[in-house]
């Protein structure tokens, strides 16, 4: 028989092996089928945007979002759009009083009677010594600039003044060599779950001024000051000047492993900042420049927060079918962090839950939106043994956000704005419900 030379041989094996090498990638190529959310930057044009902003009629509720109560008034965010106001001094039968026409709209806040509204990048002040007749003081161009920017992907401003983002589950292949695009990855989804449910966050206690806003807010006042939480920055401007905000400094938030943050609450001179993997904790001694003192670390969850004497109330919820991106690999859960030394917070006590989303607490009541689960009203005397002390529960509604005041519970959900009177703890009391209106 013939034999090989030696060169041959290797030749041969070398030939064998690329071919056994190739196969692989052909098999390998395109093998990863990935589906997340595109997100589209829907534009206005300047002039119709700055000539929008108009006070109307009461409207119908469609979508709300943002939640903020002022004495006996209360506003609710129209997603986007603007803002609902309510003659609330009869809780039982809340009267609609105006609609604020406010393109861009989500967050709500007020201080020194005025009321402080983001239109877009910019932040309006209005005056609502009236509030059936709320009048614009003052605009502050791009004093929000953050919108501009979402989950990875940029708008070109100069298309327009960007209002919204449209979303849109996408499914595409991509090639195993690694190269996937960040805001793909950064936005991946379950495909078996693409229904976005348009939760749209909403949170803050100021004990400095006369009102209170929902677990899920961007905005929060301390004395002089208005802090604005975007993704990645906290932003601060002084309200020494109450009708003309100016900015004074922006920050990047510490959260971990790019970690975005979602909303912010006050207790005494401290900021809890709620994110997407951790809570940070920042001291505002120093008001124009808070001082960064910890992080709560947590797998990828929303994660709204109230807090009271020293203990810090987190919601972690599993919800990668909304824009928030919670993430689809975390339990449904309460809880509670040691915040007594900020410096170094510490889990005591975690409540399972069936998909909680704003919390609030007054005094020694524990209210938690707890979605199709409706709401949870718990003693949290026990901060070690809140889980177990469960005082009522109404699950007739899927519950957004809460706001607990002056012993009237307002919380926002799928069908409308629910009261609810508990200055009878075991006699919680349903009042009214204002009604969403389908488009």
């Amino acid at each position: 028989m013939r034999q090989l030379h030696p060169l041959s041989k290797l030749s041969l094996l070398a030939f064998v092996l690329l071919s056994l090498a190739l196969q692989g990638c052909l098999k390998d190529k395109c093998d990863q089928t990935i589906t997340y959310y595109q997100y589209t930057p829907i534009y206005m044009d300047e002039t119709e945007f700055l000539e929008s902003v108009k006070v109307m009629d009461p409207q119908d509720m469609v979508n709300p979002g943002k939640i903020f109560v002022k004495d006996d008034v209360l506003f609710v965010s129209e997603t986007g759009a603007g803002v609902h106001i309510f003659d609330n001094a009869n809780p039982a039968q809340p009267v609609p009083m105006a609609f604020i026409n406010v393109p861009g709209n989500y967050d709500i806040h007020s201080s020194c009677d005025l009321l402080y509204l983001d239109s877009s990048t910019d932040l309006l002040v209005f005056d609502i010594n009236r509030a059936d007749q709320p009048r614009l003081l003052h605009r502050v161009r791009n004093a929000l600039p953050h919108i501009v920017e979402f989950r990875g992907y940029t708008a070109d401003p100069s298309q327009g003044v960007v209002i919204s983002w449209e979303e849109e589950a996408i499914t595409r292949e991509y090639s195993c060599d690694g190269t996937i695009p960040d805001y793909v990855v950064a936005n991946q989804i379950d495909p078996n779950n693409t229904d976005p449910t348009s939760l749209n966050n909403t949170r803050t206690v100021n004990p400095s001024t006369p009102g209170k806003a929902g677990s899920m807010s961007r905005f929060a006042i301390m004395e002089d000051y208005l802090y604005v939480v975007s993704p990645q920055n906290l932003q601060v401007l002084s309200l020494n000047n109450c009708t003309y905000p100016t900015n004074v400094s922006t920050q990047p938030i510490n959260l971990p492993w790019g970690g975005e943050a979602e909303m912010v609450t006050v207790l005494d001179d401290l900021l809890l900042i709620g994110g997407t993997n951790g809570m940070a904790i920042y001291s505002a001694e120093n008001p124009e420049a808070p001082n960064f003192l910890s992080v709560f670390e947590h797998m990828q969850a929303c994660d709204p927060v109230a807090a009271s004497e020293g203990f810090a109330y987190v919601t972690l919820r599993q919800d990668n079918s909304s824009e928030n991106g919670c993430g689809m690999n975390f339990s449904n859960q309460l809880d509670v962090i040691d915040i007594q030394d900020p410096s170094q917070p510490f889990l005591i006590n975690s409540v399972g839950m069936v998909n909680p989303h704003g919390v609030g607490i007054d005094n020694d009541l524990l209210f938690i939106a707890d979605g199709s689960a409706g709401l949870k009203v718990y003693d949290a005397r026990d901060p070690y043994d809140v889980g177990r002390n469960i005082i009522a529960e109404f699950p007739e509604m899927f519950g957004f956000d809460v706001i607990p005041y002056n012993n009237l519970l307002i919380m926002t959900g799928e069908d409308g704005i629910s009261m609810y009177d508990y200055s009878s703890p075991d006699k919680i009391q349903h009042l009214s419900t204002i009604p969403v209106v389908s488009p």
